[in-house]
């Protein structure tokens, strides 16, 4: 799938570089779309705000206040920077507030087109980052789970699961509220399905258990005692990843 172009401004208090930049711009990085212009510092984050860019291509010596005081102007910064620059004293520095890349003026077309692929390479995978953590944010929040219970479904809060055992084809739940139930799924279905639960640890080939209910692990006995006095063992298979979920 093709990344859509990357928005980007220009801030520079020199017109005359900022005319260079977007003619290089145009003709050497057409995966660039420059969607506004500024000459100072206050105009830049005003042009931020409204246009939210991907990308910012800033000057460091400016009037009244440098390039990189536009990092004191935002709680998060939410867009890449590449500083252009006549001055070569300030690479640490770019490199220190994380800037994608720091190009001295006048700028060479290669090294420009680099620094917009790396850029374009960044973000696009924050990007995709960014939608992982959605999805899997989105599973966090898996609050209940229902289960054909008789003839109706049984609405189960997780935080009441105790543990699933497997029983064959089937799954049994057990709950805070000592009712089992038995649910027409294999035990492999729950651990898809607590993937990304933190509190869901699978520690036997026949058992997942919910370590908000852990009491005691006795690392002995290889087993685990539960809310309502439960024991479950701990198989010499999963013990190395329960502890290092349950006990860091």
């Amino acid at each position: 799938m093709k990344m859509n172009k990357l928005k980007a401004i220009l801030v520079d208090d020199e017109l005359n570089a900022r005319e260079n930049l977007r003619y290089l711009l145009g003709d050497f990085c057409r995966e660039v779309e420059i969607v506004g212009e500024a000459s100072n510092i206050d105009d830049a984050v005003i042009l931020i705000e409204k246009e939210i860019p991907d990308l910012v291509f800033l000057d460091i010596e400016m009037p009244e206040k440098n390039g990189f005081q536009i990092f004191n102007e935002f709680e998060e910064i939410n867009f890449q920077v590449i500083f252009i620059t006549a001055y070569d004293q300030y690479a640490i520095k770019a490199f220190q507030v994380a800037a994608i890349d720091y190009l001295l003026k006048p700028v060479e077309v290669s090294l420009l087109q680099n620094a917009v692929k790396k850029a374009e390479k960044f973000i696009k995978q924050k990007k995709s980052d960014t939608r992982i953590s959605v999805l899997k944010e989105n599973k966090k929040k898996l609050k209940k789970i229902a289960i054909p219970y008789k003839n109706d479904y049984a609405i189960i809060d997780t935080k009441d699961i105790i543990c699933i055992q497997a029983d064959r084809m089937y799954s049994i739940i057990y709950t805070i509220q000592n009712k089992e139930y038995i649910a027409s799924k294999k035990l492999n279905y729950y651990e898809n399905l607590f993937e990304n639960e933190v509190s869901f640890t699978r520690v036997h080939r026949s058992w997942i258990v919910n370590t908000d209910h852990v009491i005691i692990y006795s690392k002995r006995e290889r087993q685990l005692k539960l809310s309502l006095e439960k024991l479950i063992p701990v198989s010499k298979g999963y013990k190395e990843s329960f502890e290092a979920s349950f006990t860091s």
